[in-house]
């Protein structure tokens, strides 16, 4: 065997060693690294403290003796000075005439708005769309609390229903019906006469049908140097509630809530600042701005807060068990141990993609003693400028279901670790 070929082979041993070698090491590390894992989902953290307070309003109470009444305005509804809000009737055979009326007499005002537009085409596909979409429209007022035009669509959705049915049967159909219903109106308006009286609204405003006995105590003028100790006596001395109440006015421009806080936790509120309110009886949650903050006494304040973002249900509220969120940040959740600093000094974490470890630099949003809320941090150049992103970048940003290891030994970007 010829020398050369001899330390040929010899060179090509080693090297086969070398490379065995090195992948057997870094395989090794690979399995022996104890990495744990966490899932990366969306959290949002809250600072806040609970308290009890009370809506303050200018309320006018609608009072009229009567044993059969009809409410024609829905919690929380706009209406407008001399709009009738509550019928009086002397007896519920009045009542069920008038019903009977008021129905008839929209049934025949559909049937002529659709008499009104027989030229359009009646194109039933366009109509089903109409009638889904106004449902729809319905359905989302009804959940929303948003009654004010549920009137309107409930009126809409019959007329679109009535024109459907006159694209099947035709004109004459139509006409029949028109004569009909107009003879129905008539008969019961003879039977009506006066059957009832009108209550109307002696102001604009909102109306509501709860009367607790608060409205002429928890007014906006009683919340001037309002303390403490004043809150807790208005809250204690409510009046007899009206019997003959039929509902109420609310004439003021949004809404006013105050309540007591001690000195501890008023720390993060200050007037004229805002924050959110999140009340015990309703669904979502309120900006509203800090009004005052009462002088001290025994430790205590009472801390006034205003809002124009109204919604119907608070129409009826009065005492309430509120959470003052004073600061909050949304982001991904993960256990403090994920987050470690680089030989740069920057904050990151390891993401398992594919089999391997990626290196993804973040931002912490908030810190709690268990966890971090956090987000990835924007791309820096070499300056620290804000630099774009490729379009791979832009795919592989961290998100909601992404893998991150917790813990793990030797670890580095690229490292396989699966």
């Amino acid at each position: 065997m010829k020398q050369g070929t001899l330390i040929l082979r010899i060179l090509i041993g080693v090297l086969f060693a070398g490379i065995l070698a090195y992948f057997g090491i870094y395989f090794w590390n690979s399995f022996t690294a104890n990495t744990g894992t966490a899932t990366l989902y969306t959290y949002t953290a809250e600072e806040r403290v609970t308290s009890r307070g009370y809506f303050f309003r200018d309320e006018t109470v609608l009072s009229q003796q009567s044993e059969t009444a009809e409410l024609l305005c829905a919690e929380g509804e706009k209406v407008g000075k001399g709009d009738v809000v509550v019928r009086i009737y002397s007896s519920a055979q009045d009542y069920q005439v008038q019903k009977e009326l008021d129905e008839a007499k929209a049934e025949l005002h559909s049937l002529n708005y659709i008499m009104s537009r027989t030229g359009e085409a009646g194109d039933t596909m366009e109509l089903d769309e109409d009638i889904v979409n106004t449902f729809t429209s319905l359905q989302s007022m009804a959940s929303s609390g948003a009654l004010t035009n549920l009137r309107n669509e409930a009126n809409e959705l019959r007329s679109l229903i009535f024109r459907r049915d006159y694209t099947y049967n035709g004109a004459d159909t139509l006409n029949q019906r028109i004569a009909e219903a107009q003879a129905r109106v008539d008969e019961l308006s003879a039977k009506a006469g006066s059957a009832y009286e009108s209550v109307t609204a002696p102001e604009s405003g909102l109306y509501s049908a709860r009367v607790d006995g608060y409205e002429g105590s928890m007014t906006l003028s009683a919340l001037e140097g309002i303390t403490p100790s004043v809150l807790t006596e208005l809250a204690g001395a409510p009046a007899a509630v009206d019997e003959t109440a039929l509902g109420k006015i609310i004439t003021n421009t949004g809404w006013y809530f105050a309540c007591n806080l001690s000195t501890s936790e008023v720390k993060n509120i200050h007037t004229d600042g805002r924050v959110s309110l999140r009340f015990a009886d309703s669904a979502r949650t309120y900006s509203a701005l800090v009004q005052s903050i009462s002088e001290e006494e025994n430790d205590m304040v009472t801390v006034v807060f205003q809002s124009k973002d109204y919604a119907p249900q608070l129409a009826g509220l009065r005492n309430q068990t509120v959470e003052i969120i004073t600061g909050s940040a949304t982001g991904f959740r993960v256990p403090k141990r994920a987050v470690r600093v680089d030989e740069q000094g920057q904050l990151g974490l390891y993401r398992i993609s594919g089999a391997q470890a990626r290196w993804v630099p973040v931002q912490i949003l908030w810190e709690e003693e268990e966890y971090y809320i956090l987000k990835q941090a924007p791309k820096v150049d070499e300056e620290g400028n804000p630099a774009e992103e490729t379009q791979y970048e832009k795919a592989t940003r961290l998100r909601e279901g992404n893998t991150v290891i917790v813990t793990g030994d030797h670890l580095y970007d690229g490292k396989v670790v699966q």
